[in-house]
């Protein structure tokens, strides 16, 4: 990254901003420390319209919620994966026009959203009502009679667990006079009618209360329950009829939602201009902004300023000043960038693990995941996927990194000899009784798994010594040269020395003594190096170190994940395939044993495919990232066209 400033007239700023838009490869700089400066504030003052900003967020919720209409009653066919439309500026602006005509569509359609939803509004009122009626269906009576001059009348509730029939003994010892009848009940509450003399109405509602009794009220009802139901129906029935006029209107409007897009588009564009000219600072006639510019980006950005004539100055951070991150990597490393993204990114101090570790992940995933027919699959998915959708960002990186990791599976599945487990085996001895079986290039784990396990910890030390060695190339470019020696190479000599002390017979002769003179050194460096560049204490932390000698072995042992993750994919494949094969021969066999693998393949393809995922990517965050790597970087925002539903692209000259 770079940093520009820039003074520029008020009058070329909307056509600057529209070409930096354009270019996308600057990302503005608040200024809202220098108006803390005196100097500053004494000339300058801080430039946007945060009311104009309120005002577009408005309008592009307005057009998002006419958008989700159209879609949802759309009838025409719909992408499986929505993608962006591909379109020429000079195109865009011709079909877009000012925009008048869009923004009439948007009123004429807001109003006709308001009016469904002023249906659906009158829809659940009167579903609400109809079901608080539905439990007094038996009830004869007018629902806004009440009783006479003596006698009141009454509807209420009590719970589903009250004893009507002790409520009714109960009543009938302070009032002979008093009438309770069951309506209905259901799991929560029982409806009562009730009739007693309005003398006796203090003693027998005490008796009620004690049982719960909750008084129902019909407001604004009249007549029996069945008739209120008849209206409500009609009344439902009028405002389905009238929801589905407007919901046909609104299918008829889908041949106005490219134009709603781009102009939904454009509001976004003009909203993201109003918020980024917040950033600067400005007085009546010129304006100032920073940014920051993608330094192999300069001479674009550069040529632009000449051409508006503005005074600028592109400066390089200070040594330790923190910058936007963005990672630039070639076609084989950025889908790999996936992984990274996930964790964190890396600071601008820093370096970018990708493609030292996509070497490592491509190995790990394929030495999980290994089998022929799984890697078919995955590769081919991903990569059909790459070709007929329009995938972008974070998922084109991911669908192709899983499409190389497919390439791995099949290597590996190859090297092994798994090709959906031992279905071909299976199939051959089952169905023609004689056995096939496909030899693997290398060695098959299952019979071998030992053999896998030190393989799995062998090409797992190496992934760690290559994170040491990262943290020992940080800090010798930081001239921290004893810091390295100390954390890095006395530790190279220390593990590398055990190891040759332990195995290295087998290797060459002479290998053992090597080992250990370098272990000696290694642990006189661990050991010693504190004595002399602690303090007090400090002095014995060596001895501490040398301890975290456990650390590494646990640290190698985590690689065993790669045996056994390898292993169950391949067992379960194989009992499937097993458990296919055990219903013998004939069509009804066949039938059944297609039907089992197709099961349980996808089973095991989903499920392993996933902790395979995981597990590969945690051999990097915890073994890897560990032994260098901090993350915590700020992703470059490039000031851009962030667009929705059109990509809208330069013409070629």
């Amino acid at each position: 990254m770079s940093k520009l400033s820039v003074i520029g007239l008020e009058t070329d700023k909307a056509d600057l901003f529209d070409r930096l838009m354009d270019l996308g490869v600057t990302e503005l700089r608040d200024q809202s420390q220098k108006l803390q400066e005196e100097d500053w504030t004494k000339i300058t003052r801080r430039d946007g319209n945060e009311d104009e900003v309120s005002v577009l967020d408005g309008q592009i919720a307005e057009v998002g919620t006419i958008l989700d209409m159209i879609g949802r009653y759309d009838n025409g066919k719909k992408p499986l994966f929505p993608e962006r439309k591909v379109i020429s500026r000079m195109d865009y602006d011709r079909l877009l026009g000012d925009g008048s005509q869009a923004r009439k569509d948007v009123e004429e359609l807001n109003a006709l959203y308001e009016e469904w939803n002023a249906c659906k509004t009158q829809e659940n009122v009167l579903t609400s009502a109809r079901a608080a009626l539905m439990p007094w269906v038996d009830y004869d009576l007018p629902l806004e009679y009440g009783g006479s001059e003596s006698v009141r009348v009454l509807c209420g509730v009590i719970p589903a667990v009250a004893d009507v029939q002790e409520l009714k003994n109960k009543v009938t010892e302070v009032s002979d006079a008093t009438d309770v009848a069951v309506i209905s009940k259901d799991q929560e509450q029982q409806y009562l009618s009730v009739m007693y003399m309005k003398a006796d109405e203090e003693t027998v509602m005490d008796v009620f209360k004690s049982f719960g009794f909750t008084q129902t009220l019909f407001k604004d009802m009249t007549g029996t329950v069945s008739d209120n139901l008849t209206r409500l129906n009609e009344q439902l029935a009028q405002a389905g009829e009238k929801e589905k006029q407007v919901e046909a209107r609104f299918t008829a409007a889908a041949s106005m939602k490219e134009e709603l897009q781009y102009y939904y588009d454009s509001l976004i564009m003009a909203r993201d201009k109003a918020k980024a000219s917040e950033n600067l600072l400005r007085t009546k006639e010129s304006f100032y902004l920073e940014c920051w510019v993608i330094s192999k980006s300069k001479d674009k950005v550069q040529k632009l300023l000449e051409e508006k004539g503005c005074w600028y100055e592109f400066t390089e951070p200070a040594k330790d000043e923190e910058t936007p991150v963005l990672l630039e990597n070639n076609s084989l490393v950025t889908p790999f960038e996936t992984v990274t993204d996930l964790y964190s990114l890396p600071s601008s101090t820093e370096i970018d693990p990708t493609p030292i570790f996509s070497i490592f992940y491509f190995i790990f995933f394929g030495m999980m995941f290994a089998d022929m027919g799984y890697g078919i699959i995955l590769a081919v998915v991903c990569f059909a996927a790459l070709k007929c959708i329009k995938l972008e960002g974070l998922a084109y990186k991911l669908v192709k990194m899983l499409a190389f990791c497919g390439i791995s599976t099949f290597i590996w599945g190859a090297l092994f000899g798994g090709f959906f487990g031992n279905i071909i085996t299976v199939i051959s001895e089952t169905f023609f009784g004689h056995a096939i079986t496909i030899k693997p290039l290398w060695f098959d784990p299952l019979a071998d798994p030992m053999k896998m396990l030190i393989f799995s910890c062998v090409i797992g030390g190496v992934h760690l010594l290559i994170g040491m060695g990262v943290n020992a190339y940080l800090l010798l470019r930081d001239g921290k040269v004893l810091d390295a020696i100390e954390s890095v190479f006395v530790w190279y000599a220390f593990l590398i020395g055990v190891v040759l002390l332990l195995f290295g017979g087998s290797l060459f002769d002479g290998a053992a003594g090597i080992g250990k003179w370098l272990a000696i050194i290694g642990a006189v460096g661990i050991v010693g190096i504190p004595v002399f560049r602690g303090k007090g204490v400090g002095k014995l932390l060596g001895l501490w170190n040398l301890y975290g000698c456990t650390g590494y072995l646990g640290d190698v042992l985590s690689y065993s994940r790669l045996l056994a993750l390898g292993l169950a994919s391949a067992v379960i494949a194989q009992v499937f395939n097993a458990l296919g094969g055990m219903l013998g021969h004939g069509v009804v066999a066949v039938i059944g044993f297609i039907i089992i693998a197709v099961i349980g393949h996808v089973f095991n393809f989903a499920i392993n495919a996933l902790g395979t995922f995981v597990h590969a990517s945690r051999l990097q965050y915890v073994e890897f990232f560990g032994k260098f790597y901090t993350g915590g970087g700020v992703p470059f925002k490039p000031f851009k066209k962030n667009t929705k539903y059109v990509n809208i692209v330069k013409e070629e000259k």
